[in-house]
Formats: C-alpha cells, sequence, structure tokens
C-alpha cells in the first residue's frame, strides 16, 4: 500500500514538474517587445532617474495590461548605470541583443549617449534623448539613429536666453554680459550673440544708406 502511495505521489510530481517547464518554454517562445532600461538608482542623479526608472516600468505593465503594442506585450529589463559612461556602455552590450534585441535605447546621460551614438548605427538600434545628449544630434540626415524628441540643450539655451533677455527688458540690456556656467549652451549663445550683432550691423547700414540718400536728395 505504501508503495502504491510512493508511486502516485512521484507521478504527480513528475507530471507537475513536466507543466512548469513546459510553461515556462512557452513563455521564453512567446514574442514579447523589449524594451531595455538603463537606470540611475543610485549616483548623482539618482533623485531624478528613480521615479523616470518607476514610471517607465509601470506605464509597459499598463500597457500590457491594456493589451500590449498591437497585441504584443513588453518586456522590460533594467540595468544600473550609476550615471558611469562605462557601465552605461557595458549595459548596452549586455542588453542589446536579449529577448530578440532592444526596440530602443534611453541612455539618461549625455555621456552614455556620446558613447552610445558610435554604436547604434552599426547594431540599427534606435537611440532617444529627452532635453539632454548631443545637441548636434538634431541633423537627422547625419545621426540617422539618434532622436532628440523634446529638444536638447541649445534648445534649452535659446529658451532661457530669450527668458533672461525678456526679463532685462530687451537684448540690448545683455550687452556685455558674460556667463561661466553651462558649457554645452554655449554655442547656441555665442551663435545667438553674432546674429544680434549682424542684425544691428544691417540695421545701421540700411538707415545710413537712407540717410545718405536723402542727403543726396
Amino acid at each position: 500500500m505504501k508503495l502504491k502511495k510512493f508511486a502516485l505521489l512521484a507521478t504527480l510530481a513528475c507530471a507537475g514538474l513536466s507543466g512548469v517547464v513546459t510553461s515556462t518554454a512557452v513563455m521564453a517562445q512567446a514574442k514579447v517587445q523589449f524594451f531595455p532600461s538603463l537606470t540611475g538608482r543610485t549616483g548623482p542623479v539618482a533623485p531624478n532617474a528613480t521615479p523616470f526608472a518607476n514610471g517607465y516600468a509601470d506605464y509597459m505593465k499598463l500597457v500590457n495590461l491594456r493589451g500590449g503594442i498591437n497585441g504584443v506585450q513588453t518586456l522590460v529589463e533594467e540595468c544600473e548605470t550609476a550615471y558611469a559612461t562605462d557601465r552605461g556602455v557595458e549595459c548596452y552590450e549586455r542588453l542589446k541583443g536579449k529577448h530578440g534585441g532592444a526596440t530602443v535605447f534611453q541612455p539618461l546621460s549625455t555621456g552614455i549617449t556620446f558613447a552610445l551614438t558610435e554604436k547604434i548605427p552599426g547594431d540599427k538600434i534606435p537611440m532617444i534623448t529627452s532635453g539632454y545628449g548631443r545637441s548636434d544630434s538634431a541633423d537627422g540626415g547625419i545621426f540617422k539613429w539618434n532622436f532628440p524628441l523634446i529638444g536638447h540643450y541649445w534648445v534649452a539655451g535659446d529658451v532661457l536666453l530669450q527668458h533672461i533677455a525678456k526679463q532685462a527688458g530687451g537684448w540690448d540690456k545683455l550687452k556685455g554680459k558674460k556667463n561661466r556656467r553651462g558649457l554645452s549652451r554655449q554655442p547656441v549663445w555665442q551663435r545667438t550673440a553674432a546674429d544680434r550683432a549682424r542684425t544691428c550691423r544691417n540695421a545701421w547700414l540700411h538707415f545710413a544708406a537712407v540717410a545718405n540718400s536723402c542727403a543726396r536728395c
């Protein structure tokens, strides 16, 4: 009798194990849309990067609850960079080929963005930068795999400069002012200063030409 019970338990255990293995195999073969998440839960940007990572993961869960993307479930896997460029590159190399291949990367770091810009064309993986990264990547003819969706440092610099000029009472009030911060924004500020100077010079030349013409009359 005991032998029969033992045989029955062994049979049930094997059946259960078989079911688990089958279920795991089916999940492994299921098509998913893989979204790697380069996180900065530690390091200097943790106060900003942590809620971003949480929100990213939660949103993908919501997408899955709503049926996925065209019926395909999303899969998020995190890799901690601590805002370090070398760790970001390591995470990229580790995740880019997993789960059928990465859909897109969001590095959340300008340093990592510069490093990955050299890699993504060969791997044909898009990279999204939202308000940071390489400002020159706005030229999609050159940077075909970079997508600075909500602007970049140059856009931020232009908006900031317009705000300062408005608060000061006009562009002429900024003459002689110097800035020692925001090196990534310096090119757009220098270009704006040059454009403003050229506009003023052209207006003066136009005025002088009109005045000279009137004098001859």
